[in-house]
C-alpha cells in the first residue's frame, strides 16, 4: 500500500489544467474551456529497515538510527 509507516502520508487524487484558462487562442465562449484532468498524486516512499516512510520521515528515521548505532551499546560504570 503507498502509505508512509511514520506519518501516514498516502496518494490523493488531484484536479489540474494543462493549460491556463483562455490561452487556448480562441476568444469568445472558449475563453473558460480549458479542461480540466484527475490525476492521482503518489507520495515519494523508500523502503528502509522493511518498513516504506516518505522522503521527509526517511530523513528523521535514519538520523535517528544513525545515532543509536553510534553510541556503544554497553556502557561501562568507572568506580571511583
Amino acid at each position: 500500500m503507498l502509505v508512509c509507516a511514520n506519518c501516514n502520508k498516502h496518494s490523493h487524487k488531484i484536479a489540474y489544467s494543462r493549460h491556463k484558462k483562455g490561452s487556448s487562442g480562441h476568444g469568445g465562449e472558449w475563453n473558460l474551456k480549458a479542461p480540466i484532468h484527475k490525476k492521482t498524486q503518489r507520495p515519494n516512499l523508500h523502503t528502509f529497515k522493511s518498513k516504506k516512510y516518505c522522503t521527509q520521515c526517511l530523513r528523521i528515521v535514519k538520523k535517528d538510527f544513525m545515532i543509536a548505532m553510534s553510541k556503544p551499546a554497553t556502557s561501562v560504570a568507572v568506580a571511583v
